[in-house]
């Protein structure tokens, strides 16, 4: 006879009594209107936020004692059949549909949701879902239910839903723990806002603490749906997924251990060790596509894919219907690989040609400050009929490994195209600055915000007069380009790799075997060659890359190629 554990009992019986809570309307903090449009006067679509959003809020959480980049993972998954009848009814969502009726029809954004709701039940109907896994990171750890500081991260992100209490941090925290974009403000209704049915489900591991009441795992879902009234009670719309809380402005709590992580697997969320912190987010009903998700990641977070220091990078996992997918490849992005040049040339002391290293120096009422460093490039005209996205004569506007914006406005359209890249001083106030010129989508720097005039007196001169310097320093760069030499075709390709021959020859016969000390390499690669014409001098520019012997481990060889060459004669 089979038996029935302790712990199967329990927690089916606290499975049994998990339920939806509905705040009474006033009881909510996010005004209805802001159900709609949660970060409404952002140019971003609901993709490109949740991109943006998601990733700086696993950034910000990196474990200090973790090892390695923080690692995210999006997952996308088709629920039909049983896995969808399971999934709706993990998560009650049949209930949500019967109060469906009682929305009110002056809310029309939910017309999406309503559509999806009114076929919930229907398992040949197809219900995509996205989840978001970060690794390396905190986990919502703290008070579920209150908020003391930023380490109550579960009740930050899952059930305070009102102002940015983010930038209040920015002051209050020490300096070396300061985010400058901060976790979990206003703009985490960015997961709310990519689902139809504006439903997120939370689900996180992380270390114990008596803030946590000694538990290590939390998950819970939030609703942001239409107001509505039942029999003579108002509701705001808002609704909690847990257990019952007692509590009037918390009607559900999360639930915890063991419990969380069977709900979890009972709406098939990737599994979380307890002894991995970090978070996963789910998204029912989402519209975003797995291609749109890479290429969004690539365009906003190169900076950050290409930094060399192992405690600033990200890593990316693209998984969807169960095939792993290649992403983090911004280099092979033609659009982006000539602003990951400039990123490279931001440290440098100089500049090739072709390329312009500018120190962005501005004066505003209190005397001149370092606003930050600016790398601009030359290119070639795109491509008549080219199916690449174009953003020739843009700057990309990078903070904290972010682009902020590719903006448009400083380069001449009907002078020689470029591109570059700016990014702030790392000097505190000009830091912060730039920081709070932002608004809740941080994709524009904005001189006349409010925080940025209550923060500093000077700060609006200074975004105004940065951006005025942009203009000016692109536009100069265009008209010199204007008056560079003419460029032919050289055939110094050739010459150049017999010149490498030697050094990066594989040992055969008739060559003798390199010096231990030299990788040893099976090709050099001439990506393009260049003679320039200046008066009676001739100029050869080759770009080249090596690669090194198939048996050899890139972790084996941690070498910098550095060649110098002065070529005295042609050939």
């Amino acid at each position: 006879m089979n038996s029935t554990s302790e712990f199967e009992r329990r927690s089916a019986a606290s499975l049994t009594s998990r339920s939806w809570g509905f705040l009474r309307d006033g009881a909510g903090i996010l005004p209805a209107s802001n159900m709609a449009d949660p970060l409404r006067g952002s140019n971003l679509g609901p993709t490109d936020l949740l991109v943006r959003e998601a990733v700086q809020n696993s950034l910000d959480e990196r474990r200090v004692d973790g090892a390695g980049p923080v690692r995210i993972r999006f997952e996308r998954r088709v629920l039909t059949g049983s896995d969808k009848h399971r999934f709706v009814d993990a998560l009650e969502l049949p209930v949500l549909a019967e109060r469906r009726r009682h929305f009110r029809a002056a809310h029309n954004w939910f017309g999406s949701g309503d559509a999806v709701l009114a076929g919930i039940t229907d398992t040949d109907v197809p219900l995509p879902v996205l989840a978001v896994s970060d690794f390396n990171t905190n986990g919502l750890g703290g008070h579920w239910n209150r908020r003391r500081s930023r380490r109550d991260r579960f009740f930050n992100l899952v059930l305070s839903i009102g102002g940015s209490l983010k930038w209040e941090d920015e002051e209050e925290d020490d300096a070396d723990t300061v985010s400058t974009l901060g976790s979990y403000g206003f703009g985490k209704m960015v997961f709310a806002l990519n689902s139809d049915l504006r439903i997120v489900v939370y689900h996180s591991t992380f270390a114990s603490d008596p803030d946590t009441e000694g538990v290590r795992c939390r998950a819970m879902a939030t609703a942001f749906l239409p107001q509505h009234t039942i029999e003579d009670t108002d509701y705001a719309g808002q609704a909690y997924y847990g257990i019952d809380s007692h509590e009037s402005a918390n009607p559900r709590k999360p639930l915890v251990g063991r419990d969380a992580h069977a709900w979890a697997r009972s709406l098939g969320l990737p599994k979380r060790l307890e002894s991995d912190p970090g978070t996963t987010v789910m998204v029912p009903a989402a519209g975003a596509t797995m291609q749109e998700i890479v290429e969004s990641c690539d365009r906003w977070w190169w900076p950050r894919m290409q930094n060399r220091d192992p405690n600033r990078q990200v890593e990316f996992e693209f998984v969807d219907e169960g095939d792993v997918l290649p992403g983090g490849r911004p280099r092979s992005r033609p659009e982006l690989s000539p602003y990951i040049d400039c990123a490279k040339l931001l440290k440098a002391h100089s500049a090739g040609d072709r390329y312009d290293l500018r120190d962005v120096t501005v004066q505003p009422p209190g005397g001149v400050r370092k606003a930050g460093r600016l790398v601009l490039k030359a290119v070639e005209a795109p491509r008549d009929g080219t199916r690449e996205i174009d953003l020739t004569n843009h700057i990309a506007l990078v903070r904290d490994g972010l682009v902020i914006r590719y903006a448009n406005e400083f380069a001449h359209e009907d002078r020689p195209p470029v591109v570059g890249v700016f990014e702030p001083d790392a000097n505190a106030e000009s830091m912060q600055a730039f920081v709070f010129s932002e608004p809740p989508a941080h994709d524009d720097w904005v001189e006349n915000g409010d925080r940025l005039r209550g923060k500093y007196a000077w700060g609006r001169d200074f975004i105004r007069l940065t951006k005025g310097r942009l203009r000016s320093l692109t536009r100069d760069f265009q008209t010199r380009q204007e008056e560079a030499p003419r460029v032919d075709k050289t055939d110094a390709a050739e010459f150049l790799r017999r010149a490498l021959r030697n050094l990066f020859a594989l040992p055969g016969k008739g060559r003798p075997a390199p010096s231990p000390a030299r990788a040893r390499a099976f090709t050099v690669e001439i990506r393009d060659a260049e003679r320039r014409k200046n008066g009676k001098s001739l100029e050869d520019v080759v770009r080249f890359c090596v690669g090194l012997s198939k048996h050899v481990s890139n972790d084996e060889v941690p070498v910098d190629l550095v060649l110098a060459l002065e070529v005295l004669a042609d050939d």
